[in-house]
């Protein structure tokens, strides 16, 4: 009788473990590539280990205005820009613990619009879903993702099941496919004018007291992990039309200065960055494709100059793949 209920149990098990196998590889089949917009885990994943200089992180505002190629052909530092579409800043806590993973820059900086996000910005399917399993990835889904949405996070065929319908032999073959590092580096360009910018700036709607606090609590977390790993911590806030009033830009100032956290407000130094809002802007919020040109090859004066960072020793393969990647975007 023993024999037969071991026989059972492990029968049991082997079932249970081939079950969870199909799921997670058709969950991995049937999710779509990520490769711009933010989110982009698995090229990141490809970056050598330990070979970068500083990560960029935020919302769209970060991936949209800063391309590290860029950053890298005027400096020769290496960088990566790890956001998501309207990232809050509790997700941003995982985002910058699984990013330090496998890298340890000497420098983290958050754009950090979203001290004025809602708890929950409508991304977090995209945001938290696209995170590399593990514990990071069920820390967002447990304190920084709706409840109702835990479920599909925790199982992707919850959300990607019926896929299979419009699903391409092509799109099969590079779900499936190892990492490979891409020349965006997490920026993703876009390209003139959608029309909308407006010709003066607009300001954005404070969210309440309780909301921004909260934001605060996890920005401090950031802030204590770097400092934990020896990594400087600064949050900016980008030249942009659509704007935090400049109340609430001076009460952020007094706020990051009480938690000792740097604090760069770039909303109104276009004129000094050689941006113009007629030819740099792609909408009220984000620079084109020319503006993240003018923005990024600033800002590796600046990294620099300013703050003084200085390139690590790259590989010739990884060096190689740099020229490369800056080659792409001077085209």
């Amino acid at each position: 009788m023993r024999i037969k209920r071991w026989r059972a149990v492990c029968w049991s098990l082997t079932f249970v473990g081939l079950l969870l196998l199909v799921t997670v590889f058709l969950s991995a089949l049937l999710r779509p590539v990520r490769t711009n917009y933010g989110a982009v885990w698995k090229a990141y994943l490809a970056e050598p280990r330990d070979s970068l200089d500083y990560l960029w992180m935020g919302s769209s505002y970060a991936y949209c205005d800063v391309n590290p190629a860029l950053v890298y052909d005027q400096s020769g530092l290496t960088g990566y820009v790890v956001a998501g579409p309207e990232l809050t800043l509790s997700q941003s806590y995982w985002y910058l613990r699984e990013a330090l993973k496998t890298q340890s820059p000497s420098a983290v900086y958050l754009e950090v619009t979203a001290l004025q996000f809602q708890t929950y910005q409508g991304y977090t399917q995209i945001n938290v879903g696209y995170l590399p399993a593990g514990y990071n990835k069920l820390g967002a889904i447990f304190t920084a993702s709706e409840p109702e949405l835990r479920e599909g996070l925790l199982c992707d065929l919850i959300f990607y099941h019926d896929r299979w319908k419009e699903l391409t032999w092509e799109e099969a073959m590079e779900a499936l496919s190892p990492p490979e590092t891409d020349p965006g580096k997490g920026y993703t360009c876009v390209e003139g004018s959608d029309g909308t910018r407006g010709d003066s700036p607009y300001f954005r709607t404070a969210v309440d007291r309780e909301v921004y606090g909260e934001n605060l609590v996890w920005l401090d977390r950031m802030a204590r992990l770097c400092r934990e790993k020896d990594i400087s911590f600064t949050a900016v806030l980008h030249p942009t039309w659509s704007r935090i009033t400049e109340e609430k830009r001076e009460e952020m100032a007094a706020d990051l200065a009480e938690l000792s956290i740097p604090f760069l407000d770039w909303t109104e130094a276009e004129g000094e960055m050689g941006l113009q809002p007629d030819r740099h802007y792609y909408d009220a919020g984000h620079f084109n494709r020319d503006g993240a040109a003018v923005f990024s090859r600033w800002l590796g004066e600046f990294l620099t100059r300013t703050e003084e960072l200085t390139p690590r020793p790259q590989t010739g393969e990884n060096r190689n793949s740099w020229e490369a990647a800056a080659a792409f975007w001077r085209s």
